[in-house]
C-alpha cells in the first residue's frame, strides 16, 4: 500500500513538473524588448511631460521630470507580462521563428495551445510554447469568443496583459524608469 502511494505521488510530481513548462512563468520579464516594429532605444524627443522613477514603480521616488521639447536617451527597457494570452491552433501550421529567423521552428497541430506574451510589431508576438519563447503572429490581439472563421489557423481565446518600462537618461546624466512611452517621438526608427 505504501509503495503504491509513493508511486502515485512520484507520478503526480513528474506530471506536475512537466506541466510547469506548458504556461510561462508570470510575471514574465522580456529584458531589452522594444514592443513594436522599428522600436529603437536611442535619443527620444519628449512630446508631453514625463516622470522618471528610481524603480519600475510609480510609487517609487521620482528620479527626474522632463518637459515637452526636451530630449532624453532611451537606454534600455523591459516588457513585463502579467497575464499571458491564449491561442488555440485550428489547422496545421508552421510558426515560431528563433533569433536567426530563417525558417519556422514549430509544426503545430489542431488543438495545440500557445501563450502570447507581448506584441513585437508587424503582427508578431513573442509567445511561449512548451518551455521556450518564439516570435510569430499567434494572436489577433483580441479574443475570438465566437467560432472563428474557417480560413483561420489560430483562434485567440485570451489576450496578454503587459506593461512596457523604459530606462531613460536626461541631459544631466541621471537615469530613471518610465511607463509613459506614448509621450515620446523618435522611438520609431522607420518613421
Amino acid at each position: 500500500m505504501k509503495l503504491r502511494a509513493l508511486i502515485l505521488i512520484a507520478a503526480w510530481s513528474l506530471s506536475a513538473n512537466g506541466a510547469s513548462d506548458e504556461k510561462p512563468p508570470l510575471p514574465f520579464y522580456s529584458w531589452g524588448a522594444c514592443p513594436f516594429e522599428c522600436c529603437t532605444y536611442r535619443n527620444w524627443k519628449v512630446e508631453g511631460a514625463v516622470t522618471a522613477y528610481t524603480k519600475r514603480n510609480i510609487k517609487s521616488p521620482v528620479a527626474f521630470e522632463v518637459k515637452r521639447g526636451e530630449w532624453v536617451r532611451g537606454v534600455d527597457g523591459v516588457v513585463i507580462t502579467y497575464r499571458a494570452g491564449l491561442s488555440r491552433i485550428l489547422k496545421p501550421i508552421e510558426v515560431g521563428y528563433g533569433k536567426t529567423g530563417d525558417k519556422p521552428l514549430l509544426h503545430l497541430q489542431p488543438g495545440d495551445v500557445v501563450y502570447p506574451i507581448h506584441y513585437q510589431g508587424e503582427g508578431s508576438y513573442l509567445f511561449w510554447y512548451k518551455g521556450k519563447t518564439y516570435s510569430d503572429g499567434v494572436s489577433s490581439g483580441k479574443p475570438d469568443l465566437d467560432p472563428p472563421p474557417q480560413e483561420l489557423s489560430i483562434q485567440t481565446i485570451a489576450v496578454c496583459k503587459y506593461v512596457w518600462w523604459a530606462k531613460i537618461r536626461n541631459k544631466a546624466g541621471v537615469t530613471g524608469w518610465t511607463n509613459q512611452l506614448g509621450q515620446f517621438s523618435n522611438v520609431d526608427a522607420c518613421g
